[in-house]
């Protein structure tokens, strides 16, 4: 039986032809399936031995009764439903079956209260490696709470999760039901066969197995879903008023469609219609004057983390002086020096001169700032370094229209002729390969990520030296571009690493 399970929901947010795809795909779509990686499959091992240990912590003070998974949702529906019925105080891997919806809540907590099963209820929790509730989370939890609701007769509005730092997070699932009915609604069009519109995300291709087949299945027709940072809404409202295609998109009319559909204002339709004539025409835009402060250092900055610990394990900075560059790096070589490596950063930050600005790529590193200063503490020098930052990403993406589908640093730096000299080519990866250094000590591994780390801050430095060169007065650059030569000043490659 094809059920609706509480792993839909997680899919469908990442990219909604997931769910699709999972069931209809082509013979010839399923060549195309991104095949799970080994970082993720150890994401998802960490995952599972965090939920282990917390049942284990629950084991030592709760009376902890564990369902026997047979993956056959009827059989293990019907075993925990007997725990439910005798009302034992909290069930762990239990499954809740309804007709053709099945789910696993990590854990089923009995609470008082009337219920079908007597003078109580269950409330659903789930164990999550993350610091805070995320949609999809809420979404599931909703699911399990609906299932719950025709077993029981009653509808736990207040489910939770158990976090990474062992706090129960309770959320009121009252304020996401409308959110919920429509997404139950696109997952059983789904399930009934029809496949959703086209949308092109990072995460089909980060998150999701399918990223190429939804890339594909949205050039085919060259849809709107190629245009960049559009969400489903405003496609939806969009194709209703005829416009389909990028080309349709660089001839729509703002000030006509302003307000007409919810989601759609003018500003947006603005940035719409650009983007759409980028695409057709391979036009770079620049929409308004950009204009870097000027300074005797310049700091490029960018920080690898490892979501599994939630640690962050290198800072890379490269010096732009005018004496030349000078890339500068600090290193946790283990997940306990996370610490050690953050009090050596604030102590450089205390040698740094009055005149600097500091260039990073995306919200990503003051947001990680904030967490280790919640962590390890702060100092004067943090908070000089902090009011320096400038990021290249929303400068760019508010000054500049290019013709891409995504305005990531490796998308954007390779289009203006940058390009990564090691093996190391993205986070994920980056990842993976730290992971492996952990395991393994082998000193060519990091040497590897230090390569990709410093290729990175040598691309933001890339981008902000484009800028200066050619986006300081507004204009509309066509192929062939000028700065088809344009480069910075790069290390050799470095050897290839094992």
């Amino acid at each position: 039986m094809d059920y609706l399970t509480a792993s839909d929901f997680y899919y469908f947010i990442q990219c909604p032809h997931w769910p699709y795809y999972n069931r209809f795909a082509t013979p010839e779509e399923q060549t195309l399936r991104r095949e799970m990686g080994e970082g993720e499959k150890r994401r998802l091992e960490h995952g599972v031995a965090h939920e282990a240990e917390i049942a284990r912590r629950l084991l030592d003070t709760h009376k902890l009764y564990e369902v026997a998974v047979t993956f056959d949702p009827v059989k293990d529906g019907a075993a925990t439903l007997e725990l439910m019925r005798q009302g034992v105080p909290l069930i762990y891997q239990g499954t809740l079956t309804v007709g053709d919806w099945t789910g696993r809540p990590d854990l089923l907590e009995r609470q008082t209260g009337e219920s079908h099963l007597g003078a109580w209820f269950y409330v659903p929790v789930d164990i999550k490696s993350t610091h805070a509730l995320e949609k999809y989370q809420k979404l599931q939890l909703i699911f399990y709470a609906t299932l719950l609701e025709k077993l029981q007769g009653w509808f736990p509005a207040e489910p939770a999760i158990i976090n990474r730092d062992g706090e129960c997070l309770v959320f009121s699932s009252d304020q996401s039901l409308t959110e919920f009915d429509q997404f139950v609604d696109e997952l059983e069009r789904i399930r009934a066969g029809e496949k959703p519109d086209p949308v092109l995300r990072k995460s089909c291709f980060d998150a999701g197995p399918w990223g190429q087949v939804c890339q594909r299945s949205a050039q085919a027709t060259n849809d709107i879903a190629l245009l960049y940072n559009v969400d489903t809404q405003k496609l939806r409202a969009l194709r209703l008023l005829g416009v389909r295609t990028v080309d349709d998109a660089a001839e729509l009319d703002p000030q006509a469609l302003d307000g007409v559909a919810k989601g759609l204002r003018l500003h947006g339709l603005e940035v719409m219609k650009r983007q759409a004539q980028s695409l057709k025409t391979g036009q770079v835009m620049v929409r308004e004057p950009v204009v870097l402060p000027s300074t005797q250092l310049e700091i490029h900055f960018d920080i690898e983390s490892d979501p599994p610990s939630d640690t962050d394990y290198l800072f890379g900075c490269l010096l732009r002086q005018p004496s030349g560059d000078t890339y500068r790096s600090f290193v946790a070589e283990r997940l306990a020096d996370e610490g050690q490596m953050w009090q050596d950063f604030l102590a450089w930050l205390e040698t740094l001169p009055e005149d600097f600005i500091v260039y990073h790529f995306s919200p990503y590193e003051p947001a990680r700032l904030t967490v280790l200063e919640k962590r390890y503490g702060g100092s004067p020098g943090l908070e000089r370094f902090r009011s320096r930052l400038l990021d290249l990403k929303e400068i760019t993406t508010r000054a500049v229209t290019m013709p891409l589908y995504f305005y990531g640093l490796k998308y954007i730096a390779p289009f203006l002729g940058f390009s990564w000299r090691g093996e190391v080519k993205n986070g994920n990866h980056s990842i993976d390969v730290f992971e492996k250094f952990l395991d393994t000590q082998e000193r060519a591994l990091l040497e590897s990520i230090l390569v990709y780390n410093e290729d990175d801050v040598r691309a933001t430095a890339h981008l902000k030296d484009w800028l200066v060169a050619y986006a300081q007065v507004v204009n509309v650059y066509a192929t062939p571009y000028p700065w088809k030569q344009f480069s910075i000043s790069m290390p050799p490659r470095p050897p290839r690493a094992p």
